[in-house]
């Protein structure tokens, strides 16, 4: 069975986790997103804590073993959106020399977002270390500052979205994500949406563009 693979990626705070899983509700695919998978493993997330907060990339073979074994449910069967993988050549390599098949349609999708909007969003995050809820000082913020609405928590910020870990993370994706992103547009896989609009109007670029390459007939719904 041919499967439709789309490959989700962008820098920090781009908003590629968000239009994936829009994506995957529009089109009945499931959105994997490996750092999720690693965060849901208790071993490995306390293993590779220090590493994910300070903004660094997990041992291939690990995320490459998270997918294998995600991949192998039932909801993948007919094809899946990969938030945030593969993060180097390593795994680009894995993946299609061990994954992917001859009669799969694969598309990647690029969330571009200039440096500057990028440092907003990720600066001004907060979360609540008790229920979870997410706020962000200029886009979300709390009715009270500091606190949260929902349980009345002081809210924090994650150790990831520091200036300096930003910087970091930053430069990790461009040195990472750049030979990458070169073998897609080699292999005419490529397709780059601005990201810096209101959600909706992204979504609406990335299904347009996805027609116009092919990937997907629009439906009715989904119009």
């Amino acid at each position: 069975m041919a499967r439709k693979i789309l490959f989700f990626f962008g820098p920090p705070a781009s908003g590629k986790g968000t239009q994936a899983e829009k994506l995957a509700q529009q089109l009945g695919l499931p959105a994997i997103s490996t750092g999720d998978l690693l965060r849901r493993n208790n071993q490995l997330a306390g293993e590779y804590k220090s590493a994910m907060n300070e903004g660094q990339l997990v041992a291939d073979e690990v995320i490459n073993d998270l997918l294998i074994e995600r991949l192998s449910q039932a909801d993948a069967e007919k094809g899946f959106i990969l938030d945030g993988y593969p993060r180097t050549k390593t795994q680009f390599e894995y993946f299609y020399n061990n994954i992917i098949k001859s009669e799969d349609k694969a598309c990647a999708i690029e969330i571009s977002v200039s440096e500057p909007e990028i440092y907003n969003r990720l600066a001004g995050r907060r979360f609540c270390p008790q229920c979870g809820a997410g706020y962000h000082l200029l886009y979300k913020p709390s009715q009270q500052p500091g606190i949260c609405d929902k349980c009345q928590t002081a809210l924090e910020q994650r150790p990831d979205d520091t200036e300096d870990i930003i910087k970091e993370r930053l430069g990790l994706y461009q040195r990472t994500m750049g030979p990458l992103v070169a073998l897609w547009w080699q292999m005419g896989e490529l397709i780059i949406i601005k990201g810096e609009k209101e959600i909706d109007q992204v979504n609406d670029d990335i299904l347009e563009a996805l027609e116009e390459d092919g990937f997907l007939k629009l439906k009715p719904e989904i119009i």
